[in-house]
């Protein structure tokens, strides 16, 4: 796996590196540390599979130049790092199309389960967008929220969704709602982990929901629904 890790102070793109190699051991590195290498590094390196960027490096043009990057390499998944306000910036740099947004003050702690959702095809949102009223089609299974959103939605528009997916696609899903990961679920159903990033984007967009726990709570939601469709 190729990462571009992208900021302006080293000893942050040091501590970055020696936490993604936990997520791969083989991965390769390529840094930037401004506007101008940041994207000299996506010219040189199209084979990157992920960029973490910070936002506020000198010559960023904040969600101007996430957009013009994501224009310009659209199979690259951007995540944004930033100190500012999730509220504000996190909206702006993913309406302008990046995967995920990660608030420095909280980045150890939720950095590679981001990555993972990201890879699988899905989107980051902080958890301070998730608790918004428009945000709430994300909630944490289990949780009030996700009893509520659950509640919402009625079986037969659950069922229809359902529906639109295939035989392997509904397997998936239905090992999703056990709080599989993608490695297991592979091995679950022997096929390739990279086949269920596949399936496993494909559910998020059949489902309209942009992150794994949405997909989740979708999930658990159904198989408690009376009239789901069964498991081929």
């Amino acid at each position: 796996m190729k990462i571009l890790v992208a900021d302006d102070h080293a000893l942050i793109r040091a501590g970055l590196r020696a936490e993604l190699a936990t997520l791969d051991g083989g991965a390769e590195f390529v840094e930037a540390w401004d506007e101008g290498t940041l994207r000299a590094m996506f010219e040189r390196h199209p084979d990157l599979e992920l960029a973490i960027v910070d936002l506020t490096m000198p010559g960023m043009q904040r969600d101007a130049t996430i957009a013009s990057l994501r224009e310009q390499y659209p199979a690259i998944p951007i995540i944004v790092l930033s100190g500012g306000d999730p509220h504000v910036e996190a909206k702006a740099v993913l309406q302008a199309g990046a995967s995920g947004f990660i608030s420095k003050t909280g980045m150890s702690q939720v950095m590679l389960h981001a990555i993972r959702l990201v890879l699988a095809g899905g989107q980051y949102l902080p958890p301070e967008l998730i608790l918004e009223p428009e945000d709430r089609a994300l909630p944490v299974p289990g949780s009030m929220a996700a009893d509520h959103a659950a509640a919402s939605v009625t079986a037969a528009e659950l069922a229809h969704a359902a529906g639109r997916l295939s035989e392997r696609q509904r397997q998936v899903f239905a090992l999703l709602a056990e709080g599989l990961s993608n490695k297991a679920i592979a091995r679950r159903l022997d096929i390739t982990e990279g086949t269920v990033k596949t399936h496993v984007a494909t559910i998020f967009d059949v489902f309209n929901v942009h992150n794994r726990v949405a997909a989740v709570a979708a999930a658990r939601a159904l198989s408690s629904k009376p009239g789901r469709p069964q498991e081929s």
